[in-house]
């Protein structure tokens, strides 16, 4: 590590090109960032220049008290964040509840479902039964006449 330090210092022109090699691979590897960034810091001076020559009374008399006043804001902003956040996980609970008693209702109409349809095989069964003993039994009961 020393002797990198050193060959830097007795060659300043190869620390500068090495230097500026590194800032351009890290450019190029970063390039969609980079330009994210240009772009927001351009629309945030325009934004800015726009509300110091549109409402100059509004304006923060230091950088001090704009500093401020946005702590106090984004303060603010956690609190509602951090409400919402509570509110969203007792809706979730008590969803989750619901769906529970939903799934444990669902459960047992569907054993009384299955419990009826086999009361119907029984009773099907059963009327099947005598209807086999009457035609056995009388033949063709339903008034036909015979010759």
């Amino acid at each position: 590590m020393q002797e990198i330090v050193r060959a830097a210092t007795e060659h300043p022109l190869v620390a500068i090109v090495v230097f500026s090699a590194a800032l351009l691979l890290v450019y190029f590897l970063f390039k969609g960032l980079v330009k994210l960034l240009l772009i927001l810091i351009l629309i945030a001076i325009v934004a800015g220049g726009y509300f110091y020559f549109k409402h100059p009374e509004s304006r923060p008399a230091n950088l001090k008290e704009a500093v401020e006043k946005v702590r106090s804001g984004t303060g603010e902003a956690i609190e509602k964040g951090r409400d919402v956040y509570e509110k969203g996980r007792e809706l979730v609970e008590k969803n989750r509840e619901t769906y529970e008693k939903g799934k444990e209702i669902v459960g047992k109409g569907k054993a009384a479902v299955e419990e009826g349809i086999d009361r119907g095989k029984v009773v099907v069964g059963k009327g099947v039964e005598k209807g086999k003993a009457m035609v056995e039994k009388g033949g063709n009961t339903a008034g036909s006449k015979t010759d």
